[in-house]
């Protein structure tokens, strides 16, 4: 009872401090600077790591015997382990920052643009999803014994593989690896900027000058010595082999594993709060800004998406067209998921890729499609700054996603065709469910920074979008100021998700041809060429409309500029309608897996 009373009030602190923190550093413009960028993210992330274990373990203070789901437990697992190594990575970045602004001030504002430091917190998430990914991944395959009773507050991954059966080599041997990079690498970092910090700041010769420069980076010190001193006693300090010293340092695990999950992301919005002018006169003047900013500012309300309303005769037929394409893209797409789920059959990596493709489809056309129905019927539809950035997202995450997942589709199909002995190894359940799960993160994060950056432009004229949605690139046309940074990470990112998983499938079906080619029936030729078609198929189609639709050279003559408007409209619209619609009908028709599940589909429904 003492702990919960105890726990309790400190997790109050927390969503109180952090809150306040995330608040004052999205609202007070002053506030808008790397550093304090860098701090927000550090407090969502707290927020998030103690939300997904606290809750349960004031329930634990009050139940005698606490039960959690397997599947909740992977889940607790990779966000502790996720938030942690984010956080890692993040107070390296934060000592960078710190080196610059102190070390070399003059070019602070190149080093630190916002085009860096935004990739750089968004590296730090990845780089911590992407290990907890693994680490969880190895942990959740594992075999247990006994009663699975964890000697814990929650699903520390250390705990849970205290229970495995099997050998846990690979997992110990993954976790150093993840210690080294995600302690030793930030740690080495911190330390070297440090080094160059504080002989920067001994040459500075007033005793002023020399205070006000380590007051900037003594807050980011701190909350550094009480990150890792804590995460490096927790998993660095020997064990003991004394048997009669057992329970003592179960109980100094548990407590240690406690104040690193509860105490410090208490600490970090205090100490930036106590020994920050900047933190202290933003939350003081936090109400004074609100109202200056109600008085002084005219935010975008929304935009109009014009759609076919130039072309109202077409408007229609294309309702008709566009619903009756989307019922078959709900349609398809839905019977595909449930029979990959359903029959035993399809539980293979292939299926697998399939039925992520499918939800991502569904989830792509529901984003936009009734929309651009609404439009059909309303001439001129208007829509909702935050609604368009959220359309903006969907759009550019599922696109994004699906590159990466045909290139992993492409991957799998390499390994069935080229090196079918090994293929139950490599493509192994713990292994193809991360490279699904990484296709989504991937496209995300590259989302999250095109509609941050877009989203922060200002907006000029009546904001009408020639567009039948909120098209990322018609967007852009409306802003007011330059566009090159966005123009340049529009540029990079075609590189990496149409220009790398094309290279990546390309090298793949050479390979695949060679080998098939070196069949010596025809028939063991046809039938291997016919696991792959499909997916070909679908990459050629998919591929083609993306790279017709953003790489295709732009009309210099003015004549031409209404039909290329009509073109640059139904070419998103094909890509956006017609491509996941043919998918399932692609897989249907050239897979004979995917009939028959859907037969014996049919005849379970009818004998149930």
């Amino acid at each position: 009872k003492t702990f919960f009373v105890l726990i309790l009030l400190m997790y109050l602190v927390i969503l109180l401090g952090n809150g306040v923190l995330i608040l004052v550093t999205a609202r007070d413009p002053r506030l808008h600077t790397p550093m304090y960028f860098f701090l927000g993210n550090l407090s969502f992330l707290d927020i998030c790591y103690t939300t997904s274990s606290v809750p349960l373990i004031l329930d634990s203070f009050l139940t005698p015997r606490k039960t959690i789901p397997f599947s909740a437990c992977a889940v607790q697992m990779f966000l502790s382990f996720a938030m942690g190594a984010t956080e890692c990575v993040l107070l390296g970045m934060m000592a960078f920052d710190r080196y610059v602004a102190i070390c070399d001030p003059l070019r602070y504002p190149v080093v630190m643009s916002k085009a860096a430091y935004v990739p750089m917190a968004a590296g730090s998430w990845a780089a911590g999803g992407t290990t907890a990914m693994v680490q969880t991944s190895l942990a959740v395959r594992l075999p247990f014994c006994g009663d699975n009773v964890i000697n814990h507050f929650a699903c520390e991954i250390l705990a849970v593989l205290r229970l495995a059966c099997a050998d846990i080599s690979i997992n110990v041997i993954s976790m150093a690896v993840g210690n080294v990079i995600f302690l030793g690498v930030p740690v080495l970092c911190i330390f070297v900027s440090y080094v160059f910090i504080i002989a920067t700041i001994l040459r500075i010769p007033s005793a002023e000058g020399r205070q006000k420069a380590f007051s900037t980076c003594s807050a980011h010190l701190t909350v550094v010595v009480v990150f890792y001193g804590t995460i490096l006693f927790m998993y660095g300090k020997p064990k003991s082999k004394d048997p009669l010293g057992a329970d003592k340092q179960d109980l100094s695990d548990k407590l240690t594993s406690l104040f690193y999950g509860v105490v410090t992301p208490m600490l970090n919005p205090i100490i930036y709060s106590l020994r920050n002018k900047d933190v202290k006169a933003a939350v003081r003047n936090l109400r004074d800004y609100q109202m200056e900013k109600d008085n002084h500012t005219s935010p975008v309300l929304g935009f109009i998406l014009l759609g076919l309303s130039t072309n109202p005769r077409l408007e229609k037929p294309f309702f008709v067209l566009i619903l009756l394409m989307y019922l078959v893209i709900l349609l398809g797409n839905g019977v595909l998921i449930l029979v990959t789920i359903l029959d035993p059959r399809l539980h293979t990596p292939m299926y697998f890729f399939l039925g992520n493709l499918s939800f991502l489809d569904i989830c792509y056309t529901t984003s936009s499609v009734p929309l651009v129905l609404d439009g059909f019927m309303n001439h001129q539809e208007t829509i909702s700054f935050s609604a368009c950035a959220v359309q903006m997202f969907l759009s550019f995450a599922t696109g994004a996603t699906e590159c990466v997942l045909l290139g992993m589709m492409a991957f799998d199909r390499y390994v069935a065709i080229c090196d079918p002995l090994r293929y139950p190894m490599v493509m192994s359940k713990a292994a193809y469910v991360p490279m699904a799960a990484s296709s989504w993160a991937i496209g995300s994060i590259a989302s999250v920074v095109h509609t941050s950056l877009t989203i922060q432009l200002p907006f000029c004229g009546d904001n009408v979008i020639n567009h039948f949605a909120c098209e990322i690139l018609a967007v852009l046309r409306l802003a007011c100021v330059d566009i090159s940074i966005n123009v340049i990470s529009m540029g990079v990112t075609n590189v990496i998700f149409l220009g790398v998983p094309v290279l990546f499938i390309s090298v793949s079906y050479v390979f695949i041809i060679a080998t098939i080619l070196r069949i010596p029936s025809a028939e063991g030729r046809k039938k291997a060429f016919s696991t792959c078609s499909a997916h070909l198929t679908v990459v050629m189609i998919f591929y083609g409309t993306l790279f017709f639709m953003y790489a295709k050279p732009k009309s210099k003559e003015s004549q031409g500029t209404e039909e290329e408007e009509l073109s640059d409209k139904l070419i998103p619209l094909f890509y956006g309608v017609v491509t996941p619609m043919l998918n399932p009908i692609i897989y249907s028709l050239r897979n004979k897996d995917v009939k028959a599940a859907v037969r014996n589909l049919g005849s379970q429904k009818c004998f149930s």
